[in-house]
């Protein structure tokens, strides 16, 4: 479930027991770097994929036959509105940080939709500093993309912290290629207030999924 808050609507804030269980299990001072990996895949997998799936994801209406159809008929059925397979996606990795969360909606999707509906697209992203070594943005040193027409583009990032770096990717797919992408969801841990103010000042159309905005 999505919690009630004062940020712009296309921003979600993902909080149940079963996500904060995750999310302190992950922020634990003793958690062990062994875990974090597989905390990571369960929390993108079952919770942030999941959320994204449901709200943005097109749907069908599917009719299948179960065991019961050769003695019931029509009434060994099941009716039900699906996701709908031929849904296509974009899953853009942010080589590093987001390896391990993109790899774990890659998986998940190609188990969902047809072959050939999710494409993999990766990005090295590194943050660009000054002579004094402060931080001053990010740099996209490589790059491995197609077209975004008719796509829903996903872009799993653990932290939001200023909003450079998916500004960046975002700037290197180019603006036209990005107005014709069917839908643009990011997927986050961790974001802070002003990550969401740049976001959806400049990209308002964008839909924020994260497990908790840090404002400290």
């Amino acid at each position: 479930m999505s919690t009630t808050h004062r940020y712009p609507p296309q921003v979600r804030i993902i909080d149940d027991p079963f996500t904060r269980n995750g999310l302190t299990r992950f922020c634990h001072a003793n958690t062990r770097q062994a875990d974090v990996g597989s905390i990571t895949r369960s929390l993108y997998r079952e919770v942030l994929l999941r959320h994204v799936i449901n709200e943005l994801f097109p749907r069908t209406a599917v009719v299948v036959a179960t065991p019961m159809y050769k003695e019931q008929g029509n009434r060994g059925t099941i009716a039900a509105e699906v996701i709908n397979p031929m849904t296509q996606v974009v899953v853009a990795t942010l080589l590093r940080a987001g390896n391990i969360p993109s790899v774990a909606c890659f998986s998940r999707l190609v188990s969902i939709l047809n072959d050939g509906c999710v494409r993999h697209d990766f990005l090295g992203a590194s943050r660009t500093t000054d002579a004094e070594h402060h931080v001053t943005g990010t740099a996209i040193t490589y790059q491995k993309s197609s077209p975004l027409a008719d796509r829903i583009l996903l872009i799993p990032d653990p932290m939001g912290a200023t909003g450079c770096t998916i500004t960046q990717v975002l700037e290197s797919y180019g603006p036209e290629e990005v107005a014709k992408a069917r839908a643009i969801a990011t997927l986050h841990m961790i974001i802070s207030p002003e990550y969401i103010r740049r976001i959806t000042e400049m990209y308002p159309q964008i839909h924020i999924f994260t497990l908790r905005v840090d404002r400290g």
